[in-house]
């Protein structure tokens, strides 16, 4: 373990060898005159004082006082020389890891905790920091003191210097027997360390869903366990430690007694001088000391080479594919995306791509529509680079993925993601990262297109504004345009929308939509969503159900196919939305299509479409808790909710069940009796709910005892 985390500190200072040296030089200078003080009580008293020799007395003292004086300059040299060369290496080790974290592939995040990749720059670098000054101060420092004392221990009494060496055996010993186990302890207590700054972290993220499912006393309940479980660890690791500093110094206190014997009987009997008596009590003193302090640094070891043993892991991550050649953009060449029989799984157990194989022409708009999991989002990932395809090939411009140098292939492209991230800085800042060179000019003329402007110059600071932790200070639809405006500015040859859009109002969205579309000219752009109403214009529509490409064309040709994506259309058609959004309605066409309304004489439905309401809801709130009594029947006209279940077993405390996006319905069973709902139902995305009452529904339904019928009947079928 000390061999470990000596080569690793020796290899960290290499770089810095001048400064290295220097250090090593002034402190051996300070080492020489702490280790060689005792000794001058000899001279003092045996050449000086017992022979009452005043000019010897100054002589000697004199020569102390200006040794002294060189040797603690050259210490205090040395001080600034370790505070530098510490601050390098920590800066370096900083350095190092960021890099290498820039260039792990994706996987390695997703298998990750992001509280894990914080503790290495919070609690592993400070241990090494902390035995790198332990070792180059008291670690040194104390054996030098012991190697340069036991010398002259010998020299003086050869008798109770092999004593000494046989003692300090034993105050190694216990050290040593608890090593293994004070190792195991650390790597526990670190463990512990980052489940509980995840936890933190996690709650503070998602004080909105906390609050709105009114988790609060649940997620204390589920800290205090975690802080049960650290307490433990925590008491094992000071009482180990404690263990690894008593033994020592038990044992130390043995030997004094033994030395004291032996020695006072020595003088006794005239076998050394007074003078070298105790001479030889304050070198052993000094040496006792020192070896104390190095079974003190163990610990600090113990802790070091965990944290050593940590950061190998992610340094020895595997970093993310890139090939050499370099992604050319001769005039007019646009990419072209070639997918040949692609396959993917995440892990063995989740395959989410089935042998694909799709042609995006270059300058040609391309669209990805399905359902939730899918598999369209999957696929743009793959366009991006973030994963290579478990099987089969994918090519841009005929190049394979593989080959392509993903530096020089990302900087010919732009994507807006689904859920997109500020960074701490500037409005301005956060557009301008797409484009460092780009001037004031273009970015407000990006922001105008994103139709963002018109926000950002009413804040006080304009574009100066600084954007809190993950924008908070900004609304989703807010955060949304100015990743819009981040790609618009970059112009980029591949253009990457996954659900752009989806955070935005009806009047935003349709905006925005027309800026891509004159955005598209000229450029290869893919775009992936689940409203169908926004591509109808793509040059070609590629549809996908569990990871496979079930049918591909334009809006027009699959209508007339009436194949799977007809029924994704008709499932979405029907229903208007007020430019405010605030309003939904359907029409009776669409009504009729649900299950059970299918067959229902046109008149009745009109008067069932009457008792829709309309309901609103935010990102992240709460729709359905499980366990309340139902009596509403959903059906989304805009938007995306997640359905969940408690889980004790799960990282979150929660199962995912499924995603519902714009068609789909919930709660129908709610329409046949007031009984307690099963699931948790959260808008991912704003919300607009057309509502349906289970009073208002039986008022009209039993004006019509034979529909009555027939619509419980197929309720109960449903259930």
């Amino acid at each position: 373990m000390v061999f470990i985390v000596l080569k690793h500190l020796a290899g960290y200072m290499r770089a810095y060898k001048p400064l290295a040296i220097f250090f090593f030089v002034t402190l051996f200078l300070d080492l020489i005159f702490m280790s060689l003080a005792p000794l001058s009580f000899q001279f003092l008293i045996d050449k000086a004082i017992l022979p009452k020799d005043l000019h010897a007395f100054s002589l000697i003292i004199i020569i102390l006082a200006a040794s002294g004086i060189f040797c603690l300059s050259a210490g205090v040299f040395s001080d600034y020389a370790l505070a530098k060369l510490s601050a390098r290496v920590q800066q370096d080790l900083r350095k190092q890891l960021f890099e290498h974290m820039q260039q792990v592939n994706l996987a390695f995040f997703q298998k990750t905790r992001s509280s894990e990749l914080l503790s290495y720059f919070t609690v592993d670098l400070p241990a090494i920091e902390r035995a790198m000054n332990a070792i180059l101060t008291v670690g040194i420092q104390s054996f030098s003191v012991v190697v340069i004392s036991t010398a002259v221990l010998f020299y003086l009494q050869w008798s109770m210097a092999l004593a000494i060496l046989l003692g300090a055996a034993l105050i190694f010993a216990g050290p040593y027997l608890l090593g293994a186990r004070a190792q195991a302890i650390n790597v526990a207590h670190k463990e512990q360390l980052d489940h509980l700054t995840g936890d933190i972290q996690e709650n503070i993220r998602a004080q909105k869903v906390v609050k709105g499912f009114n988790l609060q006393q649940a997620m204390t309940h589920k800290f205090v366990g975690r802080l049960q479980t650290m307490y433990l660890i925590h008491y094992r690791k000071n009482v180990i430690n404690a263990q690894l500093e008593r033994i020592p110094l038990i044992s130390l206190l043995l030997i004094n007694l033994s030395i004291i014997g032996l020695g006072s009987y020595l003088a006794l009997h005239g076998h050394i001088t007074i003078g070298a008596l105790v001479a030889f009590f304050t070198m052993y003193t000094s040496m006792g000391n020192s070896v104390f302090n190095l079974t003190a640094t163990i610990p600090v070891f113990t802790d070091a080479s965990v944290s050593i043993e940590r950061m190998n892991k992610l340094l020895h991550a595997p970093k993310e594919t890139t090939g050499k050649a370099l992604m050319t953009s001769p005039l007019n060449q646009l990419p072209d995306i070639r997918f040949s029989d692609v396959s993917f799984r995440y892990n063995e157990e989740q395959e989410a791509l089935k042998k694909i194989n799709l042609h995006i022409k270059a300058g040609t708009t391309a669209a990805f529509v399905g359902s939730s999991g899918s598999g369209k989002s999957t696929l743009v990932q793959l366009v991006l680079g973030f994963y290579d395809p478990s099987e089969g090939q994918l090519e841009i411009n005929g190049i394979p993925m593989q080959e392509l140098s993903r530096s020089s292939y990302r900087d010919q492209l732009g994507v807006v993601f689904q859920d997109n991230f500020l960074f701490r800085g500037s409005i301005m800042d956060n557009i301008r990262i797409s484009k460092p060179t780009a001037t004031r000019e273009e970015i407000m003329e990006a922001a105008k297109q994103a139709e963002i402007h018109v926000f950002i110059m009413t804040l006080p600071n304009g574009y100066d504004t600084l954007v809190l932790d993950d924008g908070s200070n900004l609304s989703g639809g807010q955060r949304q345009r100015l990743a819009i405006a981040r790609a618009i500015l970059k112009d980029p040859q591949l253009l990457l929308l996954d659900e752009a859009t989806s955070a935005l109002d009806p009047i935003a969205e349709a905006s925005i939509n027309r800026t891509f579309r004159d955005l598209s000219r000229n450029r290869t752009v893919i775009t992936v969503t689940h409203r169908l109403s926004s591509i109808t214009g793509a040059d070609c529509i590629f549809v996908f159900d569990k990871g496979e490409l079930v049918d591909m064309g334009t809006h027009e040709e699959m209508l007339a196919r009436e194949g799977y994506y007809k029924e994704l259309w008709e499932k979405q058609n029907g229903m208007l939305i007020s430019n405010s959004g605030q309003e939904a309605d359907i029409d009776e066409e669409r009504l009729a299509k649900l299950p059970f309304f299918q067959g229902i004489d046109h008149e009745v439905l009109k008067e069932i479409r009457s008792l829709f309401n309309t309901e609103t809801f935010s990102a992240g709130q709460s729709v359905i808790h499980a366990g309340d009594q139902g009596e509403k029947f959903y059906l989304i006209a805009r938007g995306r909710v997640e359905v969940s279940r408690k889980d004790a077993n799960a990282i979150d405390g929660k199962l995912r069940l499924a995603i519902l996006e714009d068609g789909d319905h919930f709660g129908e069973i709610a329409l046949l009796n007031n009984v307690p709902r099963t699931a948790d139902i959260a808008a991912i995305t704003p919300c607009v709910f057309l509502t349906l009452q289970r009073k208002g529904l039986h008022y009209v339904l039993s004006k019509h005892p034979e529909i009555n019928n027939r619509v419980r009947q197929t309720l109960k079928e449903r259930k």
